[in-house]
C-alpha cells in the first residue's frame, strides 16, 4: 500500500470509484501515476540505492516534503533529477581522483588492469560516501 497518495482524485471506470492521480511507495520505490483521460495507470519503479536511501531518509525526517512533491505530481522529475545528479557528481568526482592520484596514474602507466579496477572502484565508495552525506541524506 502507498504511503504517500495526491488529494487530487480521478474516476477510475475500471475500479468504479474515485483514485489518486499520484502514488508514492517508499517501500517498493514506485510512483504510480493515474491517467484520468487514458484510463491507465503508469508505474515507475526506482533501482538505485541512494533512490531508496533518500526516500527512506525523507521519509522519517521530512515527509512533508515527500507529500507535497506528490500533491504537485513532481515526485518522478524530482526522483529523476536526484539520480541524474548524484550519478554525475559521483562520476565527476571519482574522475577528478583518477585525475590526481599517484597510484593510479602508476597503474595506467604500467598498464596494470587490475589496480585500476580496485582503485575506481574504491573511488566510487569514497565518492558516495561523501555525495550521499550532500545530496541524498537532505
Amino acid at each position: 500500500m502507498s504511503r504517500y497518495k495526491s488529494e487530487q482524485t480521478a474516476y477510475s471506470s475500471l475500479k468504479k470509484k474515485y483514485v489518486p492521480l499520484w502514488r508514492l511507495d517508499t517501500n517498493t520505490m514506485t510512483v504510480t501515476h493515474f491517467n484520468a483521460v487514458m484510463q491507465t495507470e503508469e508505474s515507475k519503479t526506482y533501482t538505485t540505492d541512494f533512490i531508496r536511501y533518500h526516500l527512506h531518509f525523507s521519509d522519517s525526517h521530512c515527509p512533508d516534503r515527500l507529500r507535497r512533491l506528490v500533491n504537485q505530481g513532481k515526485i518522478v522529475q524530482y526522483l529523476d533529477d536526484m539520480e541524474l545528479k548524484v550519478s554525475d557528481a559521483i562520476s565527476r568526482q571519482v574522475e577528478l581522483w583518477k585525475q590526481t592520484d599517484s597510484c593510479y596514474q602508476n597503474a595506467v602507466l604500467s598498464c596494470d588492469a587490475e589496480k585500476m579496477f580496485g582503485l575506481e572502484n574504491c573511488f566510487v565508495y569514497m565518492a558516495r560516501e561523501a555525495v550521499f552525506e550532500c545530496m541524498v541524506y537532505i
